[in-house]
């Protein structure tokens, strides 16, 4: 063992431990945080439309060539007591899609909006329209997208999105990353599913996620990034297993204290 006969003659003891004790330090705030080990190439990953669900707010824009005609089921139209709602008013609100799945939009009526896509929901309004205006355009869209991350990233918060689409790995970035103790194996995240809830545990590490359906973030989506466990936290970083530290600095004092006393036996001798 030669490095134990080079502490034998002379290796200050004190820079060999402190030597040690950084390089277990250093390992422990170098874990890197992988994600979709091993993603095979030419992976495609088809991006799917938002589906309405309960509690949605729906902001819907109609329009025509004549306008004057549309202009009772637009945003800033006269509401049922005669008065100009504020466009910026109505965009914060919208159309609320009720308990039954249904949003009513005045003088047309309910119109079924739970689990269609914001283009199909168009198309259907379009269709309605069509009793009483001529060759009509519809726009809609969901007006309280929004996700939750929270635990160990650098900032924590709710995210409005605001094109209605938006990647585990996307708000991740817009979180400003996972913290050093994070543990990416085993990410919750909770779903408000037809007014049910479930969770789910994924592994951001496998490639296989990403092919998942939940890779692209519905709306409400709560994500919980969970610490590893596996490691201690330090102001100055994370030193992975204590216990082995320890035994590893009793061991190194043995075997020096061990070729400590063969070499003094060797000089007496001589």
């Amino acid at each position: 063992m030669p490095w134990i006969i080079y502490i034998s003659f002379g290796l200050d003891l004190k820079k060999f431990f402190f030597f040690i004790i950084s390089f277990f330090i250093i390992q422990g705030c170098s874990k890197s945080k992988v994600l979709f080990k091993n993603i095979p190439e030419n992976l495609e990953i088809k991006v799917p439309e938002a589906v309405i669900t309960f509690g949605d707010i729906i902001d819907v824009r109609i329009s025509s060539l004549n306008n004057l005609s549309t202009s009772i089921f637009s945003p800033i139209a006269m509401d049922k007591i005669g008065t100009i709602r504020n466009a910026e008013a109505r965009k914060l609100d919208g159309y609320l899609v009720d308990s039954s799945g249904n949003i009513d939009i005045p003088y047309l009526g309910k119109v079924k909006a739970i689990g269609l896509t914001c283009s199909s929901l168009s198309e259907s309004i379009k269709i309605k329209l069509e009793e009483y205006v001529k060759n009509p355009s519809v726009r809609t869209k969901i007006l309280n997208f929004r996700v939750s991350i929270l635990g160990e990233v650098a900032n924590p918060g709710t995210f409005n999105v605001i094109d209605q689409n938006i990647s585990f790995t996307e708000l991740i970035s817009r979180a400003g990353d996972f913290k050093k103790n994070a543990d990416p194996t085993k990410v919750m995240i909770i779903r408000n599913s037809n007014n049910k809830i479930k969770t789910r545990y994924i592994d951001l590490t496998s490639y296989e996620f990403l092919n998942s359906e939940y890779y692209f973030l519905k709306q409400n989506d709560k994500i919980y990034v969970r610490p590893d466990n596996t490691s201690l936290a330090f102001d100055f970083g994370i030193l992975r297993n204590a216990g082995a530290l320890s035994l590893l600095t009793s061991i190194i004092v043995l075997l020096v204290r061990w070729c400590r006393q063969i070499t003094n036996k060797r000089m007496k001798m001589k």
